[in-house]
């Protein structure tokens, strides 16, 4: 079990909340915008820039790598981003207000969005990986396609509107991935900056240090 607590319960589904960053377990997490009622989503490695018609673009650093954001057109209710990466491949796509979008390999959210006669607007984060939890005894999710990560359960306490306590049960989600041997370890598949390391046996299985203890029959029928 890995358990977040705070001091005072906490509005995530607030606008406030969104772009906001946590520091959980050594690694940043950015509040993604589709963070509502039910469900909580986080941003790693994020950034969170302001885009309008002056200020159209914005460097911005994922994972140790560096991209463009630009805004390329704005509606009241979307904005049409493009990315940038450093080798100058670009992809722009479509993305509704609170909902976020896979672009050129990051994960793109709007916060909001605004078109007048005068200028457009729009606040973007951009984020690598995304993790989702929704209502409290769900599978943890990863990527825009929400993909179930086996063998976790996420429960969100008082809420995402008075969230006092996040927590995250790990277990094996099946039979053959059930142990951890000799010189292999289980990683946190949900935050990955911790693991259970077996780095082997103090007393290796062929050593002599080891007793032998052998069970054999005693006539025909005691062992």
């Amino acid at each position: 079990n890995t358990t977040i607590t705070f001091n005072k319960a906490i509005n995530f589904s607030h606008a406030d909340s969104e772009g906001e960053m946590l520091n959980i377990f050594g690694t940043k997490y950015t509040v993604g915008s589709a963070t509502d009622t039910d469900t909580l989503v986080l941003l790693k490695s994020a950034a969170k820039v302001s885009l309008d018609t002056e200020n159209p673009s914005a460097d911005v650093t994922i994972d140790g790598s560096t991209y463009t954001v630009e805004l390329v057109s704005a509606s009241d209710t979307a904005a049409t981003v493009k990315i940038t990466d450093s080798a100058g491949t670009s992809e722009s796509k479509e993305i509704n207000e609170a909902a976020s979008k896979k672009v050129q390999g990051v994960t793109v959210a709007v916060i909001t969005a605004d078109e007048t006669n005068l200028k457009l607007t729009a606040s973007i984060i951009v984020g690598s990986d995304k993790i989702t939890m929704g209502e409290s005894g769900g599978t943890v999710t990863k990527g825009e396609s929400d993909d179930p990560i086996d063998g976790t359960t996420a429960y969100i306490v008082g809420g995402t509107d008075a969230v006092t306590e996040l927590a995250v049960t790990v277990f094996a989600p099946d039979t053959s991935n059930d142990a951890v041997l000799p010189g292999e370890s289980f990683v946190d598949p949900v935050f990955g900056s911790f693991k259970l390391d077996f780095a082997g046996l103090s007393s290796p299985l062929g050593s002599a240090s080891r007793d032998m203890i052998s069970v054999q029959n005693s006539g025909d029928k005691a062992m």
